[in-house]
């Protein structure tokens, strides 16, 4: 019985072409766009959610009132995460990241410009970014510690050991590389 409808519609299809190529086509941009918006979803809703603490971390914004609007955005004051962590008992820890920012990377005659994050010391025991080389709990303790990811040490390294070694930035201070995150996903609001 299924053999009769499959040959029916067969015959029915090659009978009229021109429809059955117009609604196969549509059939197929359809289905394509649909598959491609939700993967485009899925990507969206993943972002950030590879961290281990991701339900308990928060972002501060600010809020206020420009010409009679409310105003918001995700820049606050310096003081605010140390003022948090000591008014609100119920802010475990608190980290500042600065804007990302282009900086100059030298290392001998080798000059890279990448972009890059200012962060507190505990910006990896918060957040989960896999390191390859180097402790979580001592990659950013001293004010002069740089963190590297896997491809920008390859870049600048090639295949030596990045570990200890000088980067000088922005032709001001010298940075020692105290550790090497794993290269980031691309679903991250981070940058660097």
């Amino acid at each position: 019985m299924f053999t009769n409808f499959f040959k029916i519609a067969w015959r029915n299809m090659v009978r009229a072409r021109g429809f059955t190529l117009i609604n196969l086509t549509g059939l197929i941009v359809g289905m394509a766009s649909a598959i491609l918006i939700m993967l485009w979803i899925q990507n969206e809703v993943s972002y950030d959610q590879f961290h281990q603490k991701k339900d308990r971390i928060y972002e501060a914004w600010n809020k206020t009132l420009f010409s009679g609007e409310i105003g918001t955005w995700n820049t606050t004051p310096q003081v605010l995460a140390r003022t948090l962590e000591r008014d609100m008992p119920e802010v475990e820890s608190a980290v500042r990241v600065d804007w990302t920012q282009s900086a100059l990377l030298t290392v001998g005659e080798k000059r890279l410009s990448v972009k890059g994050n200012i962060v507190d010391s505990n910006f990896l025991q918060i957040f989960t970014f896999p390191l390859l080389k180097g402790s979580v709990n001592t990659a950013l303790q001293n004010m002069h510690s740089i963190v590297l990811t896997q491809g920008l040490a390859k870049k600048i390294f090639g295949d030596q050991e990045p570990m200890g070694k000088i980067i000088r930035v922005d032709e001001k201070e010298n940075f020692t590389v105290t550790g090497v995150v794993k290269d980031l996903p691309n679903n991250t609001r981070f940058d660097f």
